[in-house]
C-alpha cells in the first residue's frame, strides 16, 4: 500500500508569526465583551495581556493591553460579586444538606476576605448539620410502612446508626420488591458485604417495572445512572431509548447513549431518522485544530476526536448501530467565503452556520451561557464560525486553537415507526 504525502508545513516568516499572533490577541480581547460569565472575561482579558506583553511595541499592542487591564479589573469585581451572589441565591433556595454544601462550595470559591464570606459559610455549616439531622428523623418516619413493619422495628431498634442495619433493612425491603425504598437504605451501607450489587439490582428492577408501565424515560434515566453494564443493563437501555425515539417530536429533550439531546429534525419515510444536537454546550477533550494549520472540519482535530473517542465513549455497542454515517456537505463562509475544505461521512458532526441558523430558535437555551463551535471556517484560515452565548451565529469566527469555545455535536439516529 503506497504512503499518503505528508501535506507541506506551512512556515510563517517572523513579521507573518507576528502578525499572526497579535490577530489572535485582538481576537482574544474584543471576545471577552461577548462572554457572557464575567469568569470568562477575566480569563480571557488576561490571555490577551498576556499576548500583547509578548508582542512589545507590535503595531498597538501597548495601547490594547493598557486597555484589557483597565477593564480587567471591572469584569474581576463582576466575577466575585457573580459567585457571591450565586452562594447567596444556594443558601437561600437550600432545603437539604446537600444544598447547603453546594452554597459553601460556591462561597468557598472567593477569598474569604470578600464581603462576609467566612460568617456565610459558618452559618451554612450550622444550617448543613441541622438540615442532615432533620432528614434523618424523616428517613426514619417514612420507612415505618406496613408491607416492611420488621425492617422499620430493626432500624428503630438500634437508631439507624450502624451499616449492618441498613443492609439489613434494605435486604428484607428487597425481599418483598419494595426496591425503591431498598435503594434508599442500601446507599446508606456503601462498602458492607455485597451492597454495591444490590444496588444494582434493585435499581435493575425498577427501570424494568418502569418500562412495563411505559415510563421509558425513567428506565433509561435508572440504567443510565445507576447500573453500569450490570446484567443486559446496556442491551435493554438501548432497546428502551428506540422506544422513546419512536415517538418523538422536533423541540423535545431524549437521552441516547450517555448524553443528553435536543431532537431537532427529522427525515425519512418508511425509516424515520431524527437529527439530534447536543442539549448543552460542553468542553471538548482537545481544540478545533492546531495553531497555524487551516481549520477545515475535514482534517480537523475535532472531527477526529468526535467520531472516535467521544463516539465509543458515549455510544455502547448495541447504541451504536442505529448512529447512521451522514453525508456531511462542507460549505464555504456566506460572508468571507473562506473554503470549507472537502465533503465528508461522520457519525458525529458539528453544524455548520446554515443549520445552525434553520434549528436557531430550536436550539436556543436560557441557562446555556456557553459558546458553541461550527463546522464552518471563519474569516481566517485557522479560525472558526461559533454561536455565542446568547444565541448569535458569529461568522467571523474565533481561534481554532482555543478552548474557550464548547461544543454541540450532532447526530442522525435511526428511530423506526
Amino acid at each position: 500500500m503506497a504512503k499518503k504525502k505528508k501535506k507541506p508545513e506551512i512556515v510563517l516568516t517572523p513579521e507573518q508569526q507576528r502578525e499572526a499572533d497579535y490577530q489572535k490577541a485582538v481576537r482574544r480581547m474584543e471576545g471577552a465583551e461577548k462572554m457572557l460569565q464575567a469568569e470568562d472575561k477575566v480569563h480571557m482579558y488576561r490571555e490577551a495581556i498576556r499576548m500583547f506583553e509578548e508582542l512589545d511595541d507590535y503595531e498597538d499592542s501597548q495601547i490594547r493591553k493598557k486597555r484589557c487591564r483597565k477593564r480587567l479589573p471591572l469584569a474581576r469585581r463582576e466575577h466575585r460579586e457573580e459567585v457571591y451572589q450565586e452562594g447567596m441565591r444556594l443558601k437561600a433556595e437550600a432545603k437539604s444538606a446537600a444544598d447547603y454544601e453546594a452554597a459553601i462550595a460556591e462561597f468557598r470559591r472567593l477569598r474569604r476576605e470578600y464581603k462576609d464570606i467566612p460568617e456565610q459559610i459558618k452559618e451554612c455549616g450550622q444550617l448543613k448539620e441541622a438540615a442532615r439531622k432533620n432528614e434523618r428523623r424523616k428517613a426514619v418516619t417514612g420507612r415505618l410502612a406496613a408491607a416492611a413493619i420488621l425492617a422499620a422495628v430493626i432500624g428503630a431498634v438500634i437508631f439507624l446508626c450502624s451499616p449492618q442495619a441498613f443492609y439489613l433493612e434494605g435486604s428484607l425491603l428487597m425481599g418483598i420488591q419494595d426496591y425503591e425504598r431498598a435503594d434508599t437504605l442500601f446507599s446508606k451501607s456503601r462498602g458492607y458485604k455485597d451492597t454495591d450489587k444490590r444496588v444494582m439490582e434493585c435499581n435493575y428492577q425498577r427501570a424494568v417495572k418502569a418500562a412495563e408501565n411505559g415510563d421509558y424515560k425513567k428506565a433509561v434515566r435508572l440504567l443510565s445512572s445507576k447500573t453500569g453494564d450490570y446484567k443486559d443493563s446496556l442491551e435493554i437501555k438501548a432497546k428502551y431509548e428506540k422506544e422513546i425515539l419512536k415517538t418523538a417530536r422536533i423541540g423535545d429533550t431524549v437521552t441516547y447513549g450517555n448524553v443528553k439531546w435536543i431532537v431537532a429534525d427529522e427525515a425519512g419515510g418508511s425509516q424515520r431518522f431524527l437529527l439530534l444536537v447536543r442539549k448543552n454546550p460542553a468542553k471538548a477533550e482537545t481544540v478545533y485544530q492546531t495553531s497555524g494549520q487551516p481549520a477545515s472540519w475535514e482534517n480537523s482535530k475535532l472531527r477526529s476526536w468526535l467520531n472516535q473517542d467521544f463516539f465509543n465513549t458515549c455510544f455502547s455497542k448495541y447504541e451504536q448501530p442505529d448512529v447512521l454515517e451522514a453525508n456531511i456537505t462542507a460549505r464555504a463562509n456566506s460572508t468571507y467565503g473562506t473554503s470549507g475544505g472537502g465533503d465528508t461521512k461522520d457519525h458525529i458532526f458539528l453544524l455548520d452556520e446554515t443549520e445552525a441558523e434553520r434549528y436557531q430558535e430550536i436550539l436556543k437555551l436560557k441557562d446555556s451561557q456557553k459558546s458553541w463551535w461550527l463546522r464552518t471556517p471563519g474569516k481566517s484560515s485557522d479560525s472558526a464560525a461559533f454561536v455565542s452565548a446568547d444565541g448569535t451565529i458569529m461568522p467571523y469566527g474565533y481561534a481554532a486553537d482555543s478552548m474557550d469555545i464548547s461544543v454541540r455535536p450532532a447526530v442522525w439516529v435511526q428511530s423506526g415507526r
